[in-house]
């Protein structure tokens, strides 16, 4: 069928679009899954902040995922190991159709292992979404930052980085982004 690839900071509306380019297939005779990470601490399901909500299965790996389906919604793809890149090729070569959402880049601006692993299967449509910065309030943020006690944390984060309210997470302009 096909895959699509959304991608943006947080507070992009990436899991909305995720759920927007998916349903549609709900209402045909296919099959339709969404998932999401288990190190995803902040939602139960797919949520986006504008209040849209999926049900979603919660794995560490898609390779735990048993399920028939037709149609796949996965969200917060980044939390995933770059290795399940192998397991959306073989979807793909199944022609199921394969919608994809999550991080580009990292809180140091650095493309998390598994995106690079998507891009190299050549998404058919890759949507870029951009967030309002955070700091200078232009709509053109494009990275993600971090901050501990209110300063940008550059370095020593492990991969992922659950929402529990030890970190405050930013959507940042090229201008208010702060690398190492």
């Amino acid at each position: 069928m096909s895959f699509t690839l959304i991608i943006g900071p947080m507070k992009s509306g990436k899991s909305l679009e995720l759920i927007a380019q998916a349903t549609p297939h709900e209402f045909t005779q296919r099959q339709v899954l969404y998932v999401q990470p288990k190190a995803n601490v902040r939602d139960s399901g797919i949520s986006s902040r504008l209040g849209v909500n999926a049900k979603a299965l919660s794995v560490a790996s898609l390779s735990e995922i048993a399920l028939p389906f037709d149609v796949i919604g996965i969200d917060e793809v980044n939390m995933f190991p770059p290795e399940d890149a192998s397991i959306v090729e073989t979807w793909l070569k199944q022609d199921k159709a394969v919608f994809i959402s999550g991080l580009d880049l990292d809180y140091r601006g650095k493309m998390p292992p598994i995106m690079h692993r998507l891009f190299q299967l050549k998404p058919d449509e890759i949507i870029c979404k951009i967030a309002v910065c955070d700091v200078c309030k232009k709509y053109r943020a494009q990275f993600s930052q971090i901050l501990h006690n209110h300063k940008p944390v550059l370095s020593g984060l492990p991969l992922v980085t659950p929402e529990d309210g030890t970190y405050e997470y930013q959507a940042r302009c090229r201008d208010c982004f702060v690398k190492k």
